[in-house]
């Protein structure tokens, strides 16, 4: 079921098939959606709970015991795989109707176990902040990927006023062709996405004040270390710089071009309202079973 102002994903699939604007041969850098045996749905509600849900003994320990290994143990520097490798957008254009958001459980786990590493020193890593952390994680790598969806959306909307395609292009002229560090300019406005949604995000109510300050604490020391584009987030996400960024984003995609002719000040009159997700990838947001003992953190086992 849509929610409220967003189009069925059937709609927009068989609206862009009629004018021949999908494609099966990605053009994309992201892996490819998992087989459905491979899945489960990923309700973003349930990670919306303030207390932690009730799961068996052994269940939680191992959880606890992996996110204190990784808080202990581990280093920022495994977390280079997690955005777009361990989590991921996959198009409307070219997965169709297995589009979507789909997280790894380990990556949830790896990032929350770097969220508890910057709790204050004496916190009780007791069940409630291990949750937080968990909680904090997933939304973490939620808005990332959920621009994706976004960006996508502005170029459905560009492609079925021109009739003409928009996304695969920019895809394959701009964001696989980075001309500078800065580029590719999608993937820094997403690492600045998830910046700033997290006060806006309601899923995140009740979360422990002390694994928000180290969850933000994480973003701003771990953002700056990744790849080209990436590490530009932080940079981006004060509310003018994220604007001029998404401005830049939006006549890039609209000219399949890195380096577009305009300087992208005729966007603002527009850009809020046409670079809103088009579907609802809260409902398409998919947990994929990476381990024999997966359903640790949702309870659900394969």
């Amino acid at each position: 079921m849509a929610r409220r102002g967003k189009k069925k994903p059937e709609e927009v699939i068989a609206a862009l098939e009629g004018l021949d604007l999908l494609d099966y041969q990605s053009a994309v850098n992201w892996p490819e959606p998992p087989i459905s045996a491979e899945r489960q749905k990923c309700s973003l509600d349930y990670f919306g709970r303030a207390s932690a849900p009730r799961a068996d003994a052994e269940s939680w320990e191992s959880v606890i015991g992996e996110v204190e290994e990784a808080a202990r143990f581990g280093s920022d520097k495994s977390l280079d795989e997690v955005l777009d490798v361990l989590a991921w957008y996959a198009p409307i254009h070219t997965a169709r109707e297995n589009w979507g958001i789909y997280i790894r459980e380990s990556a949830v786990l790896h990032l929350a176990g770097r969220i508890v590493a910057r709790l204050p020193r004496g916190t009780t890593l007791d069940h409630v902040m291990v949750w937080g952390a968990l909680r904090s994680a997933v939304f973490c790598l939620y808005h990332h990927e959920a621009f994706h969806h976004y960006v996508e959306s502005f170029a459905i909307r560009l492609e079925l006023i021109d009739r003409e395609p928009r996304y695969l292009p920019y895809h394959r002229n701009v964001y696989r062709r980075p001309v500078d560090s800065d580029e590719p300019l999608e993937e820094g406005l997403a690492c600045a996405e998830q910046l700033r949604r997290r006060d806006k995000e309601n899923g995140l109510k009740g979360l422990p004040h002390e694994v928000h300050l180290a969850t933000e604490r994480l973003l701003k020391d771990w953002i700056p270390t990744l790849g080209q584009g990436y590490r530009q987030g932080v940079a981006l996400a004060d509310d003018d710089a994220f604007r001029e960024g998404r401005n830049r984003l939006s006549s890039q995609i609209q000219s399949a071009s890195s380096v577009p002719t305009d300087d992208g000040s005729r966007w603002r009159l527009i850009v809020d309202d046409v670079h809103k997700g088009l579907c609802n990838c809260r409902s398409a947001t998919y947990w994929v079973l990476d381990r024999h003992n997966l359903g640790r953190i949702t309870g659900r086992r394969r």
